[in-house]
């Protein structure tokens, strides 16, 4: 027993020793706190009495929440080894130097720094922050800086705000429910952010999004389609960017209240589907292109709307001229396009809108023509009884010609050249003349376009051109190439299983006859064959021969002459043409 009870005391005595040199480090970071900064009522020597200080039971420091007391000074770097740390809390300060690493602060679950004067965020700064529940670090003229990956660590994450703290780069496509299932708030206003919305937002827990105000040059833009997917939003500003096409469909964001939209690019009607959302409290929709009807909400919705400042058929609520209407779906089918909605202000189709011609008040021309436009043709074209002429030649139109379009009593000439269609061509009188060249899939019952589909109006491809052009003889040609390649290991693997036949036949003479080695190489130039890459060597295995007996080795020559004789006439006869 005594062996056991020194082991205990002794373990008990590290134990001691190691509780009481890491209550020695936090009374040391936290006197060089205190030094830096000087907060009231850090007087005692022992720093778990101090004001705004919490320390466990072994006396380790826990919680540091020293907000609005108009501090200055740096933190020390020294805080890392604060490693119970749970709160530390210094917003509404002006505290400055950069944020010191908090590698490793594996307990702290709130860091709360909003308002100071923070020069910069350490690359490493998140890094080790496993139990990370809510960060606030707004309004700090931090360098320019990225979210680092290292957060994606903290799973437990629910709060981020980072409003005016200088953050560049593409919004994080980690901000998603698999890596963060319970974060609600995303605030990352007024900072240099650029790209589009990350796919991964769809089916977030997210409930109040800013990302309002982008200062960079490109702000952010694309399509918010990704927000008809995040059902748990109640607040969501992107005003000042540069969003663009239609509003999705939001009905399904029941508890929303706050849409803010104005200052970006968006078209299209406002839905009525978000005009019935019943929690809705406060609308922003100035400076937009927004198209088709004013909209009306409910009484007790605040709706920010200034006159003349989207692209509505008329100032004030009531319904639009039906060419508008027919313009209108016949523009929603191909995406709402911008150059479109700047151009179609008013309820008069025939007062200088682009790409529409008209005679004594009725549409008689459609020129849509090189407009990089992408969507499909719509059948509510045949609501336009007077129209002549349409254009949608060189464009990435997808899908078939309506059928629909036949009908047009007044049509003289349909083009729709160099676009992406497919399907078969309606019937149209023999008077109407009908343009399709260019369009690969004319008279094919699918399309040939690729998985990903057709290509957007605001992503041609690489060369800006509407596919459909050279490249497919490269492809035909690679395929004629595998078929001859294939086929010819076929033969030398046939031609290797015969010979390895032979010689199983002749191996069973070996123990008792002498033996000569005659191996076999047949080198065979294929016809037309333009270099020596492209020969074929055939080698027969090592063939045992019976120097005594003379039959037996004719048999074997004659086994090999078969061989040449057909592996030759097979080669010979492949069509080799590239």
């Amino acid at each position: 027993m005594k062996p056991l009870a020194l082991l205990a005391i002794g373990v008990f005595t590290m134990m001691t020793l190691l509780a009481s040199s890491q209550e020695d480090d936090d009374a040391s970071v936290m006197l060089a706190l205190k030094n830096s900064l000087n907060p009231p009522g850090w007087s005692d020597p022992d720093p778990c009495k101090w004001a705004r200080v919490r320390c466990s039971d072994n006396k380790r420091v826990t919680r540091i929440q020293i907000g609005r007391l108009n501090l200055q000074g740096t933190l020390p770097t020294t805080l890392q080894k604060l490693t119970q740390l749970e709160h530390l809390e210094l917003q509404y300060n002006n505290i400055s130097g950069p944020l010191p690493s908090l590698n490793g602060l594996s307990s702290l679950r709130v860091f709360v720094a909003s308002n100071n004067r923070f020069s910069a965020v350490p690359a490493d700064f998140f890094s080790g922050m496993s139990q990370l529940q809510a960060v606030e670090i707004d309004n700090n003229p931090f360098e320019p800086w990225e979210i680092p990956q290292s957060l994606r660590n903290a799973s437990g994450l629910q709060n981020f705000s980072a409003n005016s703290a200088n953050v560049r780069g593409t919004m994080p496509d980690f901000f998603s429910s698999d890596v963060f299932p319970g974060l609600t708030l995303l605030h990352l206003a007024m900072n240099s952010l650029e790209g589009t919305f990350p796919l991964s937002f769809s089916g977030s827990q997210i409930q109040s999004l800013w990302v309002n105000g982008q200062k960079s040059v490109n702000k952010l833009g694309g399509s918010v389609e990704v927000l008809q997917n995040m059902t748990f939003l109640t607040q969501v500003w992107l005003q000042s960017n540069a969003f663009t096409g239609p509003l999705p469909d939001l009905s399904a964001l029941k508890s929303l209240r706050d849409l803010n939209l104005r200052d970006n690019r968006f078209t299209g009607p406002v839905s009525t589907l978000l005009v019935g959302l019943k929690t809705l409290k406060v609308v922003n929709l100035t400076n937009n292109l927004f198209q088709g009807p004013m909209p009306v909400f409910a009484d007790g919705v605040v709706v920010d709307n200034i006159k003349d400042s989207n692209s509505f058929c008329l100032p004030s609520p009531g319904d639009c001229d039906p060419r508008v209407d027919v313009l209108l779906s016949v523009a929603g089918v191909m995406g709402y396009p911008q150059r479109f909605a700047e151009s179609w202000k008013g309820n008069d189709p025939c007062g200088d809108w682009i790409g529409i011609t008209c005679s004594n008040g009725n549409i008689t021309v459609v020129n849509f023509q090189k407009m990089g436009l992408s969507g499909v043709i719509s059948p509510d074209f045949a609501k336009l009884k007077s129209l002549q002429r349409i254009m949608l030649a060189d464009n990435n139109l997808t899908g078939s010609i309506p059928e629909e379009l036949a009908t047009l009593p007044a049509l003289t000439q349909l083009n729709v050249a160099n676009n992406q269609l497919y399907g078969k061509v309606p019937s149209f009188r023999k008077n109407v003349v009908v343009s399709t060249s260019g369009n690969i899939d004319i008279g094919k019952d699918k399309s040939s376009l690729s998985p990903q589909g057709p290509v957007s109006p605001m992503a041609p491809n690489a060369k800006g051109e509407s596919g459909g052009g050279p490249g497919n003889g490269g492809k035909k040609s690679s395929s004629r190439v595998g078929v001859i390649v294939f086929s010819v290991i076929g033969a030398v693997f046939v031609v290797s299983m015969i010979g390895f036949l032979v010689f199983c036949l002749f191996r069973m003479k070996q123990k008792k006859l002498s033996r000569v080695q005659s191996p076999n190489a047949l080198v065979i130039h294929p016809r037309h064959s333009g270099s020596d890459n492209e020969s074929v060597k055939i080698t027969v295995a090592g063939s045992s021969v019976n120097v005594g007996a003379a039959s037996e080795t004719r048999t074997m020559l004659a086994v090999r002459q078969v061989i040449f004789k057909w592996l030759k006439q097979e080669i010979w006869s492949f069509p080799y043409k590239f």
